[in-house]
């Protein structure tokens, strides 16, 4: 009797653990490349002809969360590029960072692109990318921060992500668009409600970027992580010649299929590339 109630008794004491902990149980087995060091390319992959006026490098490479709207992401890029004329070229291999095949392209698109993905010399490379004039279009999870590499942080995003809401993970809000002169919100009305994971940042990066979207807290649960009136979530701005456009949006599937999201995105990489008729310059 008191072998079988001691074993009752582990089994809870287990049972109550696995349901505490239940979450990083869940994203151990599911996402085991958080809990791993990183893994780093360093064959660069054959690209193919690129062609039309805008030539575009997607890349998607996961280090860290890996979101499930990746592929529904790529998908829009894909449609948006035949659309357009342009080119692109997808891949989760980032030795494609290197000089020369960087010098092949227009824009780097970061899709929900997570964790230290690239080695001292790809950084180094897509530093003289940017500051020599070439665009960048980050999606979402690209400003997380899980980067951990310093300039990526503070000069490419210039915020730093701290979490999201957990307990409502996903909810609707009001975004604030501030500035409908952009080529990226032209399309907008003045609020845009939508569903999505809202990012909190330690700091409003404003003052170092030009804000486009921000979003009401009073329209939404930012639980542990509220960040006052002052909350964008849409930013442009430069590093050296380079243009960059960062977005918050984006970790629901539905939102690759959202035709206002489409346009942002498809507008931002124009701008981003210099194509864009009547741009900012």
């Amino acid at each position: 009797m008191k072998k079988w109630l001691w074993t009752a008794g582990v089994l809870l004491v287990v049972a109550l653990v696995a349901y505490q902990y239940r979450l990083y149980i869940f994203v151990a087995i599911n996402q085991p490349q958080m809990f791993t060091s990183p893994s780093f390319d360093t064959q660069p992959p054959e690209l193919p002809a690129m062609s039309g006026e805008l030539k575009i490098l997607a890349i998607s490479k996961t280090n860290s969360y890996r979101h499930a709207a990746i592929p529904d992401a790529s998908a829009m890029l894909q449609a948006i590029t035949d659309e357009r004329g342009w080119s692109i070229f997808q891949t989760e291999n980032a030795a494609v960072f290197n000089p020369n095949d960087l010098g092949k392209f227009d824009l780097v698109v970061l899709n929900n692109a997570t964790g230290r993905l690239f080695t001292a010399d790809q950084e180094a490379a897509f530093v003289a990318f940017v500051e020599n004039g070439g665009g960048v279009v980050g999606i979402h999870a690209a400003g997380d921060s899980s980067q951990e590499w310093d300039w990526y942080i503070s000069e490419l995003i210039r915020a730093r992500f701290t979490g999201h809401p957990m307990q409502q993970h996903l909810q609707q809000a009001t975004l604030t668009v501030e500035d409908t002169s952009h080529p990226a919100t032209r399309h907008l009305d003045a609020t845009w409600i939508r569903g999505d994971e809202w990012y909190n940042f330690v700091a409003s990066p404003r003052g170092r970027v030009n804000v486009l979207i921000s979003i009401d807290e009073t329209t939404y649960d930012p639980e542990s992580g509220p960040m006052g009136d002052d909350h964008p979530m849409v930013w442009w701005h430069e590093v050296g010649k380079g243009r960059v456009f960062y977005s918050a949006l984006g970790h629901t599937t539905e939102s690759y299929s959202d035709a206002a999201m489409r346009t942002m995105i498809t507008q931002a990489m124009a701008w981003a590339a210099r194509q864009e008729r009547g741009a900012i310059r």
